[in-house]
């Protein structure tokens, strides 16, 4: 594993951007795909794998649990062959929420595995910020595991068989008819990934539709766990407890869709010009087709061309009102398109309806002179008043509050200490070298 990052930054804003970024793969994409590798026989390489945290601990997880693994640059092989351990390694767990999805992989190999309360960012509704993990739980039991939750939110699974159903996704849900809420993301992948082991052809109707489920079905269908979509949305997946068709897949990763959300604020706010390349356009366009739209209404062009992106600095000209939700923008997005409503006239609405407690980056937005104000999970956006204060010290809570606060703090002359930056490596393969690479002045705290 790499050397700690720095926790605290220590940033002189008010300077200009300029040259070329090459965006990597998507970061919850590789969670699911590595995840559904596992489940099968095929030998797997993954081209675009993003440089982070997540990667690192997964890889070092397939690896203890008997995977042969091989990572080069930004390719990474997986051979599943020798998959059979049980117990994961409860000091990388608790480093990142993904290992969770190699549950049913592991399941399906010994038929018993106990993960111990994963980690990653606490933006959970509980008082603690917890993660839930109730959904895991219970779409595990209705493929026949018996589950049992501990009180630290780890999971003991066992099934000797695996059995195909039908599951409506909507049931882990907290808005029906919106289809949005913490656990339906969650919830789908676990199905998708427990159906490709399962006995017979399970029916998953309204399943979550980002890229992190579509690139992982494109994975199972192609390692021979044949999945279609029928004319209401529903999606079949035909399962294979002997693990597919055995023969070689080559996947790449699409890229990563909040890596580019984070550059295309990060121009505006400096009235940069920064340049994205290596894209994928085709899924990165339909994946990132809400942000693009909203991004739209504000007056801001993000449109990818070919395999790249030019970002020509262009403040937003139009507020917004905007529910954060599960078919609509990422929770992810959410800190960056508040701080672009800070700039833009008018003011402008939020509603976050996933992580309803995804605000920790408001009070330290204000501290910077923003205008923001949160009400039972919406804020409201006083525009023409993006953060301008210097000599303030603010912390992010999570990976994309730090970001966030990172990318206000290059927007003001004068300088800002900015906490929590420890964060970044779960999400960024190094913003910071990228940022000072072009032109920004940010250095670690000593």
């Amino acid at each position: 594993m790499s050397a700690a990052p720095p926790s605290v930054l220590r940033v002189r804003g008010g300077r200009t951007l300029s040259g070329d970024v090459r965006v990597p793969g998507f970061k919850h994409a590789f969670v699911t795909v590595l995840a559904g590798a596992l489940t099968g026989r095929s030998t797997v390489t993954i081209d675009n794998c993003p440089a982070i945290e997540e990667t690192r601990v997964l890889l070092a997880l397939a690896r203890d649990l008997g995977a042969g693994v091989r990572h080069d640059g930004s390719t990474v092989r997986i051979d599943p062959a020798g998959l059979t351990g049980r117990t994961l390694d409860a000091r990388l767990v608790d480093r990142i929420h993904g290992a969770v999805y190699l549950l049913p992989a592991l399941l399906a190999r010994s038929g018993r595995v106990h993960l111990p309360a994963a980690g990653g960012c606490r933006i959970g509704d509980e008082g603690s910020g917890a993660r839930p993990v109730r959904q895991y739980a219970e779409v595990l039991q209705r493929f026949g595991a018996e589950v049992t939750v501990g009180a630290d939110g780890s999971l003991t699974v066992r099934a000797d068989r695996l059995t195909a159903c039908e599951l409506d996704l909507r049931d882990w849900t907290s808005d029906r008819e919106l289809r949005s809420g913490p656990l339906y993301s969650g919830a789908t992948k676990m199905a998708i990934l427990t159906a490709a082991s399962a006995h017979g052809t399970t029916r998953l109707r309204h399943p979550y539709p980002k890229p992190d489920v579509t690139e992982l079905v494109r994975l199972l269908d192609a390692t021979g766990r044949a999945t279609r979509h029928t004319p209401e949305g529903d999606v079949l997946i035909e399962g294979r407890p002997d693990g597919g068709h055995g023969r070689p897949v080559r996947h790449v990763l699409v890229s990563d869709l909040i890596t580019v959300v984070t550059w295309a604020t990060a121009a505006a706010l400096t009235k940069s010009t920064v340049r994205l390349t290596g894209l994928t356009p085709d899924r990165l366009a339909a994946g990132l087709a809400p942000e693009i739209a909203l991004a739209r209404a504000m007056g801001l062009d993000w449109r990818p061309t070919a395999d790249t992106l030019e970002l020509t600095g262009e403040p937003p000209t139009a507020p917004v009102d905007v529910t954060v939700a599960s078919h609509g923008i990422y929770s992810d997005s959410q800190p960056f398109f508040m701080l672009l409503a800070t700039m833009a006239p008018g003011v402008s609405h939020l509603r976050e309806t996933v992580w309803r407690r995804r605000f920790t980056h408001v009070p330290e937005l204000r501290r910077l002179g923003a205008d923001i104000e949160v009400s039972d999970a919406r804020a409201r956006v006083t525009g023409g008043c993006p953060p301008s204060r210097p000599d303030q010290s603010v912390t992010g809570g999570d990976l994309r509050a730090a970001a966030a606060l990172l990318l206000a703090a290059l927007a003001i002359p004068g300088e800002v200490r900015v906490g929590g930056a420890a964060h970044l490596v779960r999400g960024y393969e190094d913003l910071v070298t990228d940022l000072v690479r072009l032109g920004a002045d940010v250095r670690a705290e000593p």
